[in-house]
């Protein structure tokens, strides 16, 4: 089962903000999204996970325009995390979580709702926060209240739902270290049950290490896709992002890069290719 986007472009105004981007999304596989600040990852995303209509092209989820499936059944199929997630009332971290499993009312017990939760709860790290106020919790902590809230959303596949995706934009982002390879270790864990994952990355090093495939996007174009140690080369990626880049070996047989500042002059003259 896949998820597929043809020629998509989104035009607001006069801006353009994607420009005919083609890619499959994969059951049993992460796919990473990765470009700079502005490149259409997080627009992508919202197509893909049809909360949003392209203005040319379409997407396709297990064959079908995300948009035409009835709320609730694309909900027990597809879990969003997107940048920012507003809690408008004083809910308590479980609450917010407990949020997640309306989809599943009448298809699951309360007991097992329950115990989904809890799961959830320990698997993002945030059990001890359970009874808290989700608006008095840390950045990093209602980053990962929202990761839990994403996971017992999908948390095992349904006759309805046999094939799932998790959909997550910049997950790791206000997160200290420890817990940027927790949550994406949690999405491997995930990806090995059969769902598929769609990761915003920034980090292209977190990329490297726990992405099977990545997509680049500069400018609301789609400059490679493909396997992860194919895509992420030093060339392709110094010309994306700007900079001078090397790579090491990280010692699990994979690259490390490491980044310099270009001088203005060679940063003025680079352009973007594949």
């Amino acid at each position: 089962m896949s998820l597929t986007a043809d020629n998509l472009g989104v035009r607001i105004g006069g801006a353009t903000l994607l420009h005919d981007v083609s890619l499959a999304a994969h059951c049993g596989e992460v796919l990473g999204l990765l470009g700079p600040n502005g490149a259409g990852k997080s627009t992508l995303l919202s197509l893909l996970a049809g909360d949003r209509a392209p203005s040319t092209g379409a997407v396709r989820l297990h064959g079908r325009d995300p948009r035409q499936w009835p709320a609730e059944a694309l909900a027990r199929i597809r879990a969003v995390m997107t940048q920012s997630a507003a809690v408008a009332f004083d809910f308590t971290v479980r609450e917010v979580v407990d949020l997640a499993r309306l989809p599943h009312a009448g298809r699951s017990s309360a007991t097992e709702d329950r115990r989904i939760v809890a799961a959830a709860l320990d698997l993002a790290d945030v059990g001890h926060l359970a009874e808290r106020i989700y608006p008095s919790l840390s950045g990093g902590e209602k980053q990962r209240v929202q990761v839990a809230r994403a996971l017992a959303q999908i948390w095992a596949a349904t006759d309805d739902a046999p094939a799932r995706f998790l959909m997550l934009d910049e997950p790791t982002a206000s997160l200290d270290l420890r817990h940027q390879h927790m949550v994406l270790d949690t999405v491997r864990r995930f990806v090995a049950e059969g769902v598929g994952a769609i990761v915003v990355l920034h980090d292209i090093n977190l990329a490297a290490a726990y992405c099977d495939r990545v997509a680049l996007l500069h400018g609301g174009r789609l400059i490679a896709d493909g396997a992860t140690r194919e895509t992420l080369t030093v060339e392709r990626l110094s010309r994306v992002y700007n900079v001078a880049l090397s790579a090491i070996d990280n010692g699990s047989g994979g690259p490390h890069f490491v980044s310099r500042t270009l001088p203005r002059s060679v940063a003025a003259a680079h352009c973007i290719s594949a």
